[in-house]
């Protein structure tokens, strides 16, 4: 990896504006679906943006690809400020970026075959020309599809078989950063582990960057080098996986870990402690005033409602961890407090 980050996002805000009836009046409003946002991506580096629905991590990767335009911000592609960058200008930027979608029935059209789906990025940017064909091949062999379906529709195929065509899409044009936005969360779980060691050796085969959006906790685990937890719009702890994992410091993030699967439990060891979140999520058109987060928070206190408690490096930034030094980690909380290892790591046996 280098030291120049490949992707750099900077205070990303993202407001839908809407009109709504109070009384007799027809007011104004703004969805706040992204608020204040920033993170960086190096060369060959996986970020993995966590939360619950709704707290704006589709549109955080929607915004960084360009498919949405920000409210304001900052979006640096290689050096390059693409934030507001005109919709003709876009082209050369698309081949870089590319998107892995959610659905895999929905993201393929059912009116053209597969070498039809594969073969227009290569014309759309010039590429192998001459040699589409031979290029459809190698990519439907590369993702693990027989070469000679090429003829076929969407729907001759199962779902797994379908993002895996997403996936040879996404990687025709040789991107440098793709953005997978639950690319495993509507497959079967036997397919999703297909999926998901498909996508690892693509990356560390053509060091590709990732941002991987996703409610696996597990697979981000696994997968991701950095984790951005969002809440309600912001990122609430951002740092290396090892530092997010084992030694979480604000309290949504360690209700996230408690709340995923624990398997130990089948093998006969105490589960973890649950952390229960009560209430709802609040509306991202009226947000709480001061900590976002402190209408379901445990440790809430009277600054958290007057005082919003910025992003800043954790106080545990340099201590190590199992042997690892840490990287940079940051949260957003007034009274940050360590809990380790809440998703517990298991051992494969030998």
């Amino acid at each position: 990896m280098g030291d120049t980050p490949l992707l750099e996002v900077t205070d990303l805000v993202r407001h839908f504006p809407f009109r709504e009836v109070q009384g007799l009046r027809m007011v104004k409003a703004n969805v706040r679906a992204v608020d204040g946002v920033g993170f960086t991506v190096s060369q060959g580096q996986t970020l993995g943006l966590v939360g619950e629905s709704g707290c704006g991590k589709s549109t955080t990767a929607r915004l960084v690809t360009r498919l949405d335009t920000p409210t304001s911000g900052r979006i640096v592609f290689e050096g390059r400020d693409i934030t507001f960058l005109k919709e003709s200008r876009l082209r050369e930027i698309r081949r870089d970026i590319q998107m892995i979608f959610q659905d895999p029935y929905s993201s393929l059209n059912p009116r053209h075959t597969i070498g039809s789906i594969l073969t227009t990025p290569l014309k759309v940017h010039g590429l192998h020309k001459g040699r589409e064909k031979q290029r459809v091949k190698e990519l439907l062999e590369l993702v693990g599809l027989n070469p000679e379906h090429i003829n076929r529709y969407p729907s001759e195929f199962s779902g797994g078989q379908r993002q895996r065509i997403g996936i040879a899409r996404a990687l025709a044009v040789e991107p440098k950063l793709i953005i997978a936005d639950e690319p495993v969360s509507a497959l079967d779980v036997s397919i999703q582990a297909q999926v998901m060691n498909l996508l690892a050796k693509l990356r560390d085969d053509f060091g590709l960057a990732f941002i991987f959006v996703a409610h696996d906790l597990g697979v981000v685990r696994h997968f991701c080098d950095q984790v951005a937890v969002m809440y309600l719009g912001k990122i609430v702890e951002y740092g290396d996986r090892h530092g997010i994992y084992e030694r979480a410091e604000h309290p949504y993030t360690q209700a996230l870990l408690s709340a995923a699967p624990d398997i130990n439990v089948a093998r006969g060891i105490a589960p973890k402690e649950r952390i229960r979140l009560v209430g709802d999520v609040p509306s991202p058109i009226d947000p709480p005033s001061g900590c976002r987060f402190r209408t379901r928070c445990w440790k809430a206190q009277e600054i958290c409602a007057t005082q919003e408690p910025p992003l800043i490096a954790s106080t545990n930034d340099q201590q190590s961890t199992g042997g690892r030094e840490r990287g940079v980690h940051l949260q957003a909380c007034h009274f940050p407090e360590v809990k380790t290892d809440i998703l517990a790591e298991v051992e494969t046996p030998a």
